[in-house]
């Protein structure tokens, strides 16, 4: 006996099993975590090595060091130091000497010195003085001023000597001279110019 035809079989489609929807990464979330952590960590050791708030005084404390203002108000003013009046400032500088000045006989031989001055009487040899060689012998170069109130001539001798001995004996005079006037000397030469004496003298010849 022939079987009915049978009807064609529709195509299944292939099963699928559900899928479970993916997981959501949480990549963000673990890496703020992790630098939560670390931050925690740093606190905690900066903590731990300055010691908190148990510095003690004296120590190297950023709080408790004094700053600059107070290290200025410390410190002493210096103080300008006093001007010393100095003591050369107060003392008059000597007055020049003149040699024979306070001698009252004008005519005893006085100490002097070349290039010194000397008074004698009413007159004054200036300073200045010079001996030299006038090819004659030895002879003086100078000034003389009459320091008197009276009109009058100088006439003086010059005497270099070596101890004892006399080297040289020169004369120098002036014209007549008034009050307070100065004229070059006129002065003899000895006849031997020479330099080996230790002693000067002058005197008035009249």
């Amino acid at each position: 006996m022939a079987h009915p035809p049978q009807p064609p079989q529709l195509a299944q489609p292939p099963f699928n099993p559900p899928q479970e929807p993916p997981k959501k990464k949480h990549t963000a979330r673990t890496v703020l975590i992790v630098i939560g952590s670390v931050f925690v960590v740093l606190i905690g050791i900066s903590v731990a090595s300055s010691g908190g708030d148990n510095a003690s005084p004296g120590t190297n404390n950023p709080a408790t060091a004094p700053g600059p203002a107070a290290t200025k108000a410390a410190a002493p003013k210096a103080t300008a130091p006093q001007p010393t009046t100095s003591a050369k400032a107060s003392v008059a500088p000597p007055a020049s000497t003149v040699a024979c000045a306070d001698q009252d006989d004008r005519s005893a031989p006085c100490t002097v010195t070349v290039g010194g001055a000397f008074a004698l009487g009413k007159h004054q040899v200036l300073a200045g003085w010079k001996i030299s060689d006038s090819g004659f012998g030895l002879t003086i170069t100078g000034k003389a001023k009459n320091v008197s109130d009276d009109a009058s001539a100088m006439v003086v001798t010059v005497k270099f000597l070596r101890g004892d001995e006399v080297m040289a004996n020169v004369m120098c005079t002036t014209g007549e001279l008034a009050a307070g006037q100065i004229e070059t000397m006129s002065c003899l030469p000895d006849g031997t110019y020479t330099k080996k004496f230790d002693k000067v003298t002058a005197e008035a010849a009249f």
